[in-house]
């Protein structure tokens, strides 16, 4: 929303310019009713330049000095009593132009306004009115600009309803609507006007922010005599100023003082990516942004790219002050001379740009979520995708082998099976785990994630090391909370703390209870079935390492989870199985034993400390056995 119209708008695109008409002599004189004595100053077209300087006569003033005149250039005559020159909602100027030697000017000061009310000896100025007269929106403008300001007053200044703020949305619509007709209404003017300085300067004003190619049409529209006017080189030089700092150009070179006063030039970052952030104390979306900039910096100042804040503040103690209070430890820099507002082409704050290692613009205007994707995507970019890719190919790979597992009928034969599958299931974690390292605390890392959820939700050890290789620098958003709530969930579904206390029967219909190994030993629990291929699999790689583990002091105990006693023991036969093997075989449907320790999937291993509490679940052998 709007904070108030801009009463003197058509001068908010003038930027200092190098050109010239024939130098003069000339002498600006009159009245301004209210002026009391107070001083009037002549400013040049750069809108800050002062020209001259005099105190009035009681409301009469008089100026002398040598200008430019005839190329349609502006000037300024300037009350500093009424206010400074930056952005407000009060006028303390009058735009005119000179181009005879001798100009009257009559005005008045009302409600902190200067307002003009004639001016003579100008035939520029007769047809610059002339033209602003001519516009067929010119009244319906002005009613809505006043519409709007008795709106912005009521919803600011008096009661912010939401009914006062529909009637400013309303309000603010309309002349934005009439903006665009009155800027197109003055469009049409050029055919039968291509030889009109004062139509080129008016088109400037409406049109100057405009796209090159809009730009570069304007122009080609005049004809020639207007071609080396000001306003016409003008639009020339503010094209130029956007293919110098347009995407793809060099970053124009810059030197500015740091906190501690010393000279840094951009240059000098050359082989890594520069991040710079336009802004000032005094703008309260450039304050709103630092976080965002904060964190990029936080992600991926160890990842080769240097964050700089180039303060345009005119104010040295304001900026240290806005630095101290946000807590920014990155580079920051003063330009107090605001020569970076032309060098990039920027007209408002803030303004962050991403650079090349090659000192190439590779981004303008970022902010927000689009600023750290933007960084993410030209850091990390080449290292996310061929991990994709790769990634892509091996669970391509590996779904294909488990379906010609799924194929297999033979339970045996299935088994030998899953030796290749669970090697290709190690592969995939590793490669995830390692394609995650160089993503840690990214975006990207977070899409590498997602495209991995439907297995991951089965494998909480892998799903865990995930989440702790992307690390805790990953920013909020909508998929970083899908993923964490998925994590957390699986989480809750871990059993933790101490290992349930059982009793079940072994092969001789012995009871044996679980807390009986407690102080003794340490357990490796295992459900199985003889029907579980990955378990006949699983009992031949135990039956390898059964020796080393008992050695170590682990009792490797296994719960069968069949409901055919003559099946498991044909199994724990066939499968030459010699540790402690129980079963409950009374309980159709699940026992307790399978519910109080969560299992779901087969085989589920625990390992169990030597007090009896969870130090794992599905440990690796190798864990095991160091």
């Amino acid at each position: 929303m709007k904070k108030g119209i801009l009463l003197f708008v058509c001068i908010v695109m003038l930027l200092p310019i190098l050109l010239h008409g024939e130098v003069k002599q000339v002498k600006v004189w009159g009245k301004i009713v209210g002026l009391a004595g107070r001083e009037v100053v002549l400013l040049d077209s750069d809108y800050k330049t002062e020209i001259v300087r005099v105190k009035g006569n009681k409301d009469r003033f008089e100026l002398t000095a040598k200008v430019e005149v005839g190329d349609a250039r502006p000037y300024f005559l300037y009350l500093p009593s009424l206010g400074g020159l930056e952005f407000s909602q009060k006028v303390p100027v009058i735009q005119f132009f000179i181009d005879t030697e001798n100009i009257q000017i009559e005005a008045k000061i009302k409600d902190g306004n200067l307002q003009r009310e004639w001016i003579k000896g100008s035939p520029a100025m007769l047809e610059y009115l002339a033209f602003v007269e001519e516009n067929p929106y010119r009244k319906a403008l002005n009613e809505a600009i006043n519409v709007y300001n008795i709106a912005f007053h009521e919803y600011n200044d008096v009661n912010q309803t939401d009914e006062n703020f529909r009637i400013l949305k309303q309000a603010s619509r309309r002349m934005d609507s009439l903006s665009v007709k009155q800027s197109e209404a003055f469009l049409a003017m050029i055919p039968e006007n291509r030889d009109s300085k004062m139509l080129a300067v008016i088109v400037g004003n409406h049109y100057g922010g405009a796209s090159v190619d809009v730009l570069e049409k304007l122009i080609s529209q005049f004809g020639a005599g207007v071609q080396e006017s000001y306003p016409i080189l003008k639009m020339k030089k503010r094209i130029a100023q956007v293919k110098a700092s347009a995407v793809g150009s060099m970053a124009p070179e810059f030197e500015l003082k740091d906190l501690e006063g010393n000279l840094v030039k951009l240059s000098s970052f050359r082989g890594k990516y520069v991040l710079i952030d336009f802004w000032a104390s005094w703008c309260g979306p450039c304050r709103k942004e630092i976080p965002n900039i904060k964190q990029v910096y936080n992600s991926f100042a160890d990842k080769g790219l240097v964050v700089i804040g180039v303060s345009v503040d005119q104010n040295d103690q304001e900026w240290r002050q806005a630095v101290k209070e946000e807590q920014v430890q990155y580079l920051q820099l003063s330009d107090i001379e605001g020569i970076t507002w032309k060098l990039y082409n920027f007209n408002g704050i803030p303004f962050i740009t991403l650079i090349s290692p090659e000192g190439v613009i590779l981004e303008r205007s970022l902010r927000g979520v689009e600023l750290r994707r933007k960084v993410e995507e030209y850091l990390l970019g080449d290292r996310y995708a061929p991990a994709k890719q790769k990634m892509d190919e091996i669970n391509e790979r590996f779904n294909t082998l488990v379906e010609e597992y799924r194929e297999i009928k033979d339970v045996m034969k299935k088994a030998e099976m899953w030796e290749k599958v669970k090697e290709e299931k190690q592969k995939r974690a590793d490669f995830l785990l390692e394609g995650l390292k160089p993503l840690e605390g990214s975006e990207l890392g977070l899409e590498l994630l997602k495209d991995n959820l439907s297995w991951l939700e089965d494998d909480y050890n892998v799903f865990q090391a995930a989440v702790q290789t992307l690390g805790n620098r990953v920013p909020e958003s909508e998929l970083k909370t899908e993923i964490w709530n998925k994590f957390e969930k699986l989480k809750a579904e871990q059993l933790t703390g101490e290992a349930p206390d059982f009793v079940l029967l072994d092969k001789r219909g012995k009871e044996v209870r679980l807390s009986s190994f407690r102080g003794k030993k340490e357990v490796l629990l295992d459900f199985w079935a003889s029907f579980c291929a990955p378990c006949r699999s699983q009992n031949k790689e135990l039956n390898k390492h059964y020796k080393e583990l008992k050695k170590k002091g682990i009792q490797v105990i296994s719960v069968s989870l069949d409901r055919d006693k003559k099946k498991w023991l044909e199994a724990v036969k066939q499968d030459k199985i010699s540790w402690l093997q129980l079963a409950d075989l009374t309980i159709a449907g699940g026992s307790e034993v399978e519910k109080a320790y969560k299992v779901k999937v087969l085989p589920t291993v625990y390992w169990i400390s030597a007090d009896g509490m969870i130090k794992a679940k599905n440990p690796k052998l190798a864990d095991l056995l160091k």
